[in-house]
């Protein structure tokens, strides 16, 4: 790296540190929990086995939970040192984006650039999630970057860091092969062969993994968990056209409009005239993202399991490069580049505050703005608690107490958990928007015929008790 590019780098690790400083004290979140749960197992039986029994596993491989669990054994199990990894993971991603950008970037763009696409929302949510969706990034990026420079040790640590993190990591790997054959046959990329064995590599360590698995549970890659193995199926005819809309609108959410919308009207252009010829770097970046569009969308959508915008992370990055490519490519005049680019900006930052109607799914863990939520529900349980509410007359969809079971720490009868939320046996129920459980029907109900008892929200979040106008 320049002077130039290592200032841009220090930038953002001091970003990065300020952050963990802020948010050391921040616990799992959403699906986060279950992986914390899953450490913890690996953590209390002192790694006597890296593959979890079957009512835990869901399938995925252990890296980010076995990465958890040995840095508790180094530095305690606490949230301090679950954020310490998380950390050393984010500067990982952020220091491969820099690289990425920095090849990827025609010679127009001024790398300072870099900070607009580290904006994207999803991404620096995730930053602050304890989930391995970081983890995953991290070894995507450096597969592109080790691919886009032949080293193929390289991308055989990457490979392999992909397929030993998240079932994920199969499609990226696929990306990734169909991506090295068309770059390759369109002279995108000099052909190595020694970046055969980095596949062949890969796929032998993540089959040790799938035998080591098979020996100690019986299955593979599809779990006999019943809580997860409904993830897999395959989705009806009316479902994957919900799964159709539901992807296209993760490319538009949280502000990302501001970006894809003008990168098709751009790409539109560059198709339609014959004067202007997307540059080399363009050419990667467009075939790597419709290549990971194309797979994820293939992998994602015929299935039942729901989908987040945090699937889709290297896909937002990839478009956001290519974006500033063509915005400079084309002879555009410099106040509606500044234009643009200040309109991205404002809609990156302002994604963080699109809250939807409780009735409308929400993707909370793929933007800030369910930092928002637990001091809410601080003041709901402390409601609950100087009013004398026992928690078994409360129904609720909410996982209620997650900040403190998930701070690491063994529940106490303080911390009991709630009835599911049940309107024909419930005395009292609370809902909030932060879960997407609760049906369209049940919401409704309890808006327009429960009585609403108290009520914390903050910046479209909420929690609300409500009261059974039936009950006594």
């Amino acid at each position: 790296m320049n002077k130039k590019e290592y200032l841009l780098f220090s930038a953002i690790v001091i970003l990065l540190l300020i952050e963990f400083i802020l948010f050391v004290d921040l616990p799992f979140f959403w699906d986060g929990i279950s992986k914390a749960n899953r450490a913890t197992w690996i953590y209390d039986t002192n790694f006597s086995s890296l593959i979890l029994p079957t009512e835990y596993a869901s399938g995925h491989p252990p890296l980010w939970i076995v990465s958890l669990a040995v840095f508790w054994q180094f530095f305690g199990k606490t949230l301090f040192a679950s954020r310490l990894l998380l950390l050393l993971v984010n500067v990982g991603v952020f220091y491969q984006l820099l690289l990425l950008c920095k090849r990827s970037f025609i010679k127009m763009v001024p790398i300072f650039l870099f900070f607009i696409v580290c904006l994207e929302p999803t991404l620096i949510a995730q930053t602050t999630s304890l989930n391995n969706d970081m983890m995953l990034l991290f070894f995507t990026l450096f597969a592109i970057n080790a691919l886009l420079k032949n080293k193929w040790l390289l991308l055989t640590l990457a490979l392999s860091g992909l397929l030993l993190t998240n079932l994920r990591g199969i499609y990226c790997f696929i990306a990734i092969i169909i991506i090295h054959i068309i770059y390759t046959r369109k002279n995108l990329l000099v052909f190595n062969k020694k970046m055969i064995f980095a596949y062949v590599v890969s796929v032998i360590a993540f089959g040790v993994f799938l035998i080591y698995q098979y020996n100690e549970l019986g299955w593979v890659l599809i779990t006999k968990n019943e809580t997860y193995a409904s993830h897999r199926e395959t989705a009806s005819f009316f479902r994957i056209a919900k799964n159709t809309a539901a992807y296209i609108k993760n490319f538009l959410d949280f502000g990302r409009l501001a970006v894809i919308i003008p990168l098709l009207v751009l790409l539109f252009k560059v198709f339609r005239s014959k004067k202007q010829i997307l540059d080399h770097q363009s050419k990667q970046l467009l075939i790597a993202l419709l290549v990971f569009t194309v797979v994820f969308f293939l992998g994602f959508v015929p299935f039942s399991n729901p989908m987040g915008p945090r699937y889709l992370l290297i896909c937002f990055i990839l478009a956001n490069i290519l974006f500033i490519n063509l915005l400079f490519a084309f002879h555009i005049r410099t106040n509606i580049k500044k234009g643009l680019l200040s309109l991205v900006v404002i809609a990156f930052v302002s994604g963080h505050f699109w809250i939807y109607p409780a009735t409308i799914s929400q993707a909370w863990d793929s933007s800030l703005a369910y930092l928002n939520y637990y001091k809410q529900e601080e003041k709901m349980l402390q409601y609950l608690s100087e009013n004398d509410l026992s928690h078994q007359i409360i129904g609720t969809n909410v996982r209620l107490n997650s900040k403190s079971l998930s701070r690491l720490e063994k529940p106490t009868k303080e911390f009991e958990m709630f009835p599911e939320l049940n309107l024909q046996e419930n005395k009292y129920v609370i809902f909030s928007n932060i879960e997407n459980k609760t049906s369209d029907e049940e919401i409704y109900q309890l808006q327009n015929n429960w009585e609403k008892v108290a009520t914390y929200s903050r910046l479209g979040v909420f929690i609300t008790l409500y009261k059974n106008p039936e009950s006594d």
